[in-house]
Formats: C-alpha cells, sequence, structure tokens
C-alpha cells in the first residue's frame, strides 16, 4: 500500500501537462543554449557595444519563443485547452504578454545602442540605419508597433472597452505576425545546420496548429453540420436563447457545463463570441443562452432563423467529470446559471444529490425555473434557493454569502461545488468558502473575462 502511494503512476493528463511543460522549458534553454555558443566572440571580446548586442540577440530570441507560446495560448487548440482549462492559459497568456511587451523593447535597444558603440555614430543614426539598410527590419519594427499596441489594449484599458473593440484589435496580431515572420526566419543568432532547421520547424508547427484548430477546423465542422438557427426564444427580460441545429448533430457531442466560440453569420454580428451550452447533450440541437450587455448581444433577439452559425468547440474543464464527490452544491450568479443548467439537466438523469442556489436582481430575473422544476420531478434530490437583491416575499434577499451556506445547506462540507456567474461575485464565493475552511480543490469554476 506504501509502495502504491509512493510509486503512483501520474495521471494521462498530468503527464501530459508535464510534457507541455518539459517542451517549453526546454525550448528557452535550447535557444538559450544556441545564442550562447553563436555569440561567444559577442561575450568574450572587450570591444565597445559587444555584450549590448549579445544580449540584443538573445531578447530577440526569447521575445518570438514567448510569442510563440502566446499564439498555442489563444490559438483555440482544443486537446490544450482542454487539458489546462481556459482560465490557466488565460493567466498565463497575460503575464507572457508583459513579459513580451519588457523583450520587444529591449531587443531592439540594445542592438541599436551595441552596434551605435561600434560605428562610433548616434543612437538615432544607428537605429535609422538599421531600417533602411537592413533587410526585413522595417516591417519588423511596424509588427512591434503593432504588438505593443496590442499589449497596452489588453493591460491598461481593457476593462474599459467593449468585447468586440478588443477583438477586433487582437485580430491585428497576425498581420504583425506576418510581417515580423521574414525577420525571425532570417535571424543570424542561430547560424545554418540543424538549429536554423529547428528554428523553422518550431515556427511552422506552431503556426500550422493554430491555422488548424482557430480557422480550419471550425469550417470543416460548419461544412459537415452545417450550423443553422432553428429558432430564438425570450427567457426573461434581457435573456435570450438561441437553440441551434444541423446535420449530424448526434456526432457533435460535449459535455453538460462546456462551452463553444459560435459565429453568427448575420450582418454586424460576425465577432466570435463564446457562450456555455445551456441544454445537455440530446443529438438534435444545441443550446446557448445570452444576457443583453452590449451592442452585439443586444442583437441577439432580432436574429432570424435559417441563419448560418459557425462553432468552435466545445471547449472548457467545467465539467462535472472532474468532481471527487457524488453530491453537488452549485453557485449561480445571474446568467451564470446556463451551464449549471446543462450540468444538473445531465446529472439528473442518474439522480443525484443537488443543491442549486441562484442569484438575480428581481424574482423575474430567474432563468430556467419552469426546466428546474420540471427536473425535480425526474430527480427529486434536487434542492433549489432562490435568491434576490430586491425583497420579495418567499425569496432569500442579498447575495450568496457564507451564512447563506452554512444556513442552507448545512452539509455543503461534503459537496461538489460548481461556481459560475460575474467574476465579482464569484471571486466573493471563493473567499467566503476559504473562510469556513472549504477546500479549494473541491470548488470549480471558469473566468470568461476578456
Amino acid at each position: 500500500m506504501i509502495l502504491d502511494l509512493v510509486f503512483k503512476p501520474p495521471s494521462m493528463a498530468g503527464l501530459r501537462k508535464f510534457l507541455i511543460l518539459f517542451f517549453f522549458f526546454g525550448n528557452i534553454l535550447l535557444v538559450t543554449y544556441l545564442w550562447f555558443v553563436n555569440s561567444n566572440f559577442y561575450i568574450y571580446t572587450p570591444a565597445p557595444g559587444n555584450l549590448y548586442i549579445a544580449f540584443g540577440r538573445i531578447f530577440g530570441l526569447w521575445a518570438e519563443l514567448f510569442l510563440l507560446t502566446e499564439l498555442m495560448l489563444i490559438g483555440r487548440i482544443t486537446w490544450f485547452e482542454n487539458l489546462f482549462g481556459f482560465d490557466t492559459l488565460n493567466t498565463i497568456h497575460r503575464w507572457i504578454g508583459y513579459s513580451i511587451f519588457s523583450l520587444f523593447i529591449a531587443h531592439p535597444l540594445f542592438l541599436t545602442m551595441g552596434y551605435a558603440a561600434q560605428s562610433g555614430t548616434s543612437f538615432l543614426a544607428q537605429f535609422m540605419d538599421f531600417i533602411q539598410n537592413r533587410d526585413g527590419v522595417l516591417l519588423a519594427a511596424i509588427a512591434v508597433l503593432i504588438f505593443l499596441y496590442v499589449i497596452f489594449i489588453s493591460a491598461f484599458v481593457r476593462k474599459r472597452i467593449h468585447y468586440e473593440t478588443w477583438y477586433f484589435s487582437h485580430l491585428f496580431t497576425y498581420a504583425a505576425i506576418g510581417l515580423a515572420l521574414p525577420h525571425q526566419l532570417g535571424t543570424a543568432d542561430l547560424i545554418g545546420g540543424w538549429p536554423l532547421y529547428y528554428w523553422y520547424v518550431l515556427n511552422f508547427a506552431v503556426f500550422g496548429l493554430v491555422l488548424l484548430y482557430r480557422f480550419l477546423r471550425p469550417l470543416a465542422r460548419f461544412a459537415y453540420h452545417r450550423f443553422t438557427v432553428r429558432s430564438v426564444v425570450r427567457e426573461a427580460p434581457g435573456i435570450t436563447s438561441v437553440y441551434i441545429t444541423g446535420r449530424h448533430m448526434d456526432r457533435f457531442r460535449f459535455q453538460a457545463g462546456q462551452y463553444a466560440n459560435i459565429n453568427l453569420l448575420a450582418r454586424g454580428m460576425w465577432y466570435t463570441h463564446p457562450f456555455s451550452f445551456s441544454s445537455a447533450y440530446n443529438g438534435e440541437f444545441i443550446r446557448v443562452t445570452i444576457k443583453e450587455v452590449g451592442g452585439y448581444t443586444a442583437k441577439i433577439a432580432e436574429v432570424r432563423p435559417g441563419t448560418r452559425v459557425i462553432i468552435d468547440g466545445p471547449l472548457g474543464l467545467f465539467v462535472e467529470a472532474r468532481s471527487k464527490r457524488d453530491k453537488y452544491l452549485f453557485l449561480a450568479g445571474g446568467i451564470g446559471i446556463t451551464p449549471l443548467r446543462s450540468m444538473i439537466e445531465s446529472l439528473a438523469k442518474e439522480r443525484k444529490d443537488i443543491v442549486l442556489m441562484a442569484t438575480a436582481k428581481t424574482a423575474d430575473g430567474f432563468v430556467f425555473r419552469d426546466e428546474i422544476a420540471r427536473l425535480q420531478e425526474i430527480d427529486p434530490f434536487i434542492k433549489v434557493h432562490l435568491i434576490v437583491s430586491t425583497p420579495a416575499p418567499g425569496y432569500e434577499t442579498g447575495r450568496v454569502d457564507k451564512e447563506k451556506i452554512v444556513r442552507l445547506v448545512p452539509d455543503f462540507f461534503s459537496r461538489e461545488v460548481f461556481l459560475c456567474g460575474p467574476p465579482p461575485m464569484m471571486q466573493s464565493v471563493v473567499e467566503n468558502l476559504a473562510e469556513i475552511g472549504f477546500n479549494a480543490k473541491n470548488i470549480h469554476f471558469e473566468n470568461f473575462a476578456f
């Protein structure tokens, strides 16, 4: 028994994560080693500007490696996202973006200072010489400006702009990659032989994966399934469900709680948005339920049946399969009930012990109340507690907090918690659960904030 615990083999998911992390850090070490070998002259020769040039070269290589990593993180590569989860990838994406910001500035800065010191010219004169006389440098400089613009939008103003503006600004990233590609593939930092071939393979492998998963795969699925809007149903004030059908729907399988990136092919709605499935898999249709929070979502109710839909998914780790217990506590804030609704439907067929605590601003703002009542007829072990911001007879008042959790769900310690709602609400609930000693390993949520 002790040997089993000590030598217990890792899960397949754990092994895959280890191999990916090993590949990432292994590439950083390999590129650093190749830089060191090829930059011996600059490192060991005590001449003006040599060390600046050496560091400028490695900053450029690291910047490219981190950029390739960013492409993997945002490439909607299904097996990659389903392994780590959207939250984790989004957090890593943001921090690597900050690192790239520094490297994109340091790379040209150090090289210009180094070569200016060697030639005895001014910084500005040397920089203009690079722009005018070095192949690919002008395009790379434009690419850097685009990258810096996108990073600035993400780091400093993303909370003040609409999703559509943020999404459109990030599309410029692909243009920047195309502009910088000749400079990156023509790098003198990996001279000839297998190091240069390795650099080519690494770049084109990542570009190929992103092209396949972000663009070609959704189009192939669209061609196969011919996804089409079947109907649009108003569920509550400002909340609309879109029913989507197509060919071979029994082959479009997903787990309750997952989401997809939806692209409605209607005028003024070409932006891709992530929406959770609000009904469990049934082999006939899929449903997403959307709250009006901006210009795009306000148009959802106007979508006509017959509108074509491109679906990229399913995605996400917010699924019952991650549970370690057989009893559940679902905590929903507003429209956050959508993935929980699909999970309740799936679990009700197995007559699982479920408690749902859902919040809304007013009593008429609750979505799927009738549907959940019908699920309670199938599974008598489903209990529902509704909480409103505005006091109303028959409802709890306020928000989901530790007092309500302890009072309304006295056996909460024995349950698996699935949480979905606005980011501030989820953060507050996680903190409340921590204060009463609940194990964080039994709390599951995904944050879709851009």
